[in-house]
């Protein structure tokens, strides 16, 4: 029977190990894994993913749903926004003032119902004004801000402050 390799290094302190050092956890080895490989392992990692045998990230990411859909949103009303200035339905003011909007809140619809009035986005019938935010691109209307005109708003979906205020200054959502 042979001599197992335990028995040769009985007596030694490292066990062929080297320096007692390198034996503790993943240091000498540059980290355990995948550790590196963009970094002090990176020539390792290109030399191994040419003959096929080494594969980095190949699970890849997906973004939350909820992020995709307010992305898509978003791309949406700048879209319209950008059509409605082209077809000259939106002078400069006005439209730099929703670009910078991804979220329309009533403060913000008050203030420029008067220039989408002009428009001819909005209607104004006696001392209330009739908007359909779809128009705009808009499906969400929010409750900051205050509302000093009877304003009337069609959307999508409206949050229970904003429908409040806007009840409360003689408007309302439909």
């Amino acid at each position: 029977m042979p001599k197992l390799k335990v028995k040769k290094f009985r007596g030694s302190r490292t066990c062929g190990g080297g320096s007692h050092k390198k034996r503790r956890g993943a240091g000498h080895r540059g980290g355990r894994g995948n550790a590196g490989v963009h970094k002090h392992k990176y020539l390792k990692f290109l030399k191994l993913e040419k003959l096929g045998l080494y594969e980095f990230g190949d699970r890849g990411f997906t973004r939350p749903q909820a992020v995709v859909k307010e992305v898509a949103q978003e791309k949406n009303i700048k879209e319209t926004l950008r059509m409605l200035k082209k077809e000259g339905k939106l002078d400069d003011k006005t439209y730099r003032f929703l670009y910078s909007k991804v979220e329309l809140n009533v403060g913000d619809l008050s203030k420029i119902i008067d220039d989408l009035a002009n428009l001819g986005i909005a209607e104004k019938r006696g001392k209330k004004y009739f908007i359909d935010l779809g128009v705009l691109g808009y499906s969400k209307l929010l409750g900051a801000g205050n509302v000093d005109k009877a304003i009337e708003v069609k959307v999508e979906s409206a949050t229970s402050k904003a429908v409040e205020k806007l009840k409360s200054a003689g408007g309302g959502v439909v």
